[in-house]
C-alpha cells in the first residue's frame, strides 16, 4: 500500500510540474507589438480589449504609446521605436507610401472620424460652393486636409485657384486662425467639437455626409516588420474583434466611454462628443476599396505623383480575415462576426 501510495503521490507532483511548465511556457509564448496611437481620440477596441481579457486570451501584450503628431509617429515607425500605427488617418499614410517609405496598411480602427467643417456664427455656408473664394485653414496631410480636398475636387474645383488652404500645424491653432477672422472656414481632427461650440463657432459641414465612409484611420506597419509578425497581428485582430462585438451590446459604448475617461483622463463630455459621435464609426475591416479611393482621388489633385507605385502592393487584408475566419469557425452561428465577414467580403475584394 505504501508503495502505492508513493506512486499516485509521485503522480500527482509529475502533472501539476508539467502544468506549471506549460504554463511558463505559455507566458513565455505571449507576443508583444508596441502600438502607437493619439490621446485625442484614444484607442477604444485596446481599451475594451484588455478590460474584458481578451489580450490575455490571446496571449498578445500591448504596449500603447501616445504620439499626437502625425510627423513624429511616421518617423518612429520607420525607424523602428514602434511597430504598428493606429490613429494617423489614411492620406498622412499614403502619402508617406508615396515618397518611398516600406509601410503596409492591414486593419482599420475609424472608417470616419468626425472631422467638422467650422466657421464663425455670421458666416453663411448653403453648401460646399460656400467654400469657393474663401480661405480654409487646415492641417496638411490630415484626414480633413484629404477629405475636403477630395471633395472640392470630385465637385469639380481646382483646389488650387478656386479656394485658398492656409496649412497650420495644429489643430488649436486651426480653430484660432477662423475665430480671430484670418480664414473663414476650418477642419480639424476627432475630438474637437466641444471646443468649437465653446469658442463660438459653428460646425457648417460633416465631411462624411458628402463622402460616405471616406477611410479614416488605418493600422499600418513597416512591411518587412509585418511579414515577420503575422501571428502577432491575428492574435491583435482577434482580441479587437472580440472587444468590437462587445461594443455593439446595449451597455458597450458606455462601458467605451468610462475606460476611455479613465485612460486619457478626459472629462466625459469630451469623451463622449466623439465616440458617441455619429459622424465616427469605429471599425476593425481593412475597407481596402476605400483606401484605393482615397489614393486615387490623391492623385487627381496632385498629392501623389509617382503613378509608379502601385498601392495595391502596400495594402495587405489576409491577416485581418484569417482572424475573422478563426473567429467564425469557433462561433459559426454568431451574427456579429458573420455580418464583419459579409463587410469583408464588400469593401476588399
Amino acid at each position: 500500500m505504501r508503495v502505492a501510495y508513493r506512486i499516485f503521490i509521485a503522480a500527482i507532483i509529475s502533472v501539476f510540474s508539467i502544468a506549471m511548465l506549460a504554463g511558463t511556457t505559455e507566458a513565455a509564448e505571449k507576443l508583444k507589438i508596441r502600438l502607437a496611437a493619439q490621446a485625442t481620440s484614444g484607442q477604444v477596441f485596446q481599451y475594451m480589449a484588455k478590460h474584458k481579457g481578451y489580450l490575455d486570451e490571446e496571449a498578445i501584450d500591448i504596449e500603447m504609446i501616445y504620439i499626437n503628431n502625425g510627423t513624429d509617429a511616421f518617423s518612429a515607425l520607420s525607424s523602428g521605436k514602434v511597430d504598428v500605427l493606429s490613429t494617423y488617418g489614411t492620406g498622412g499614410p499614403l502619402i508617406q507610401i508615396a515618397n518611398g517609405q516600406k509601410f503596409t496598411i492591414f486593419g482599420g480602427y475609424m472608417i470616419i472620424g468626425a472631422t467638422p467643417v467650422f466657421a464663425r456664427p455670421e458666416t453663411e455656408y448653403k453648401g460646399i460652393e460656400s467654400l469657393i473664394g474663401k480661405k480654409i485653414a487646415i492641417m496638411r496631410g490630415g484626414t480633413p486636409d484629404i477629405v475636403l480636398k477630395g471633395i472640392l475636387h470630385e465637385a469639380g474645383y481646382d483646389i488650387n485657384k478656386d479656394v485658398t488652404f492656409v496649412e497650420i500645424k495644429r489643430n488649436q491653432d486651426v480653430m484660432e486662425a477662423v475665430r480671430s477672422g484670418q480664414c473663414d472656414f476650418g477642419s480639424v481632427s476627432t475630438g474637437f467639437e466641444p471646443q468649437i461650440k465653446e469658442s463660438g463657432m459653428k460646425i457648417v459641414m460633416w465631411p462624411d455626409e458628402l463622402w460616405p465612409n471616406h477611410s479614416c484611420c488605418r493600422m499600418l506597419s513597416r512591411t518587412e516588420w509585418q511579414a515577420n509578425n503575422a501571428e502577432a497581428l491575428k492574435r491583435l485582430f482577434r482580441a479587437y474583434l472580440r472587444a468590437e462585438r462587445d461594443m455593439q451590446q446595449p451597455e458597450g459604448m458606455d462601458t467605451v466611454v468610462k475606460l476611455t475617461m479613465k485612460e486619457l483622463d478626459m472629462p466625459e463630455a469630451l469623451v463622449r462628443s466623439f465616440v458617441q459621435s455619429p459622424h465616427l464609426i469605429y471599425e476593425t475591416d481593412p475597407y481596402k476599396n476605400k483606401v484605393v479611393t482615397m489614393w486615387e482621388r490623391m492623385q487627381g489633385f496632385g498629392y501623389i505623383k509617382d503613378k509608379s507605385i502601385n498601392i495595391e502592393d502596400h495594402l495587405n487584408t489576409s491577416i485581418y480575415k484569417s482572424a475573422l475566419d478563426s473567429l467564425l469557425a469557433e462561433n459559426p452561428d454568431d451574427a456579429f462576426y458573420k455580418s464583419k465577414m459579409e463587410m469583408f467580403n464588400t469593401y476588399n475584394m
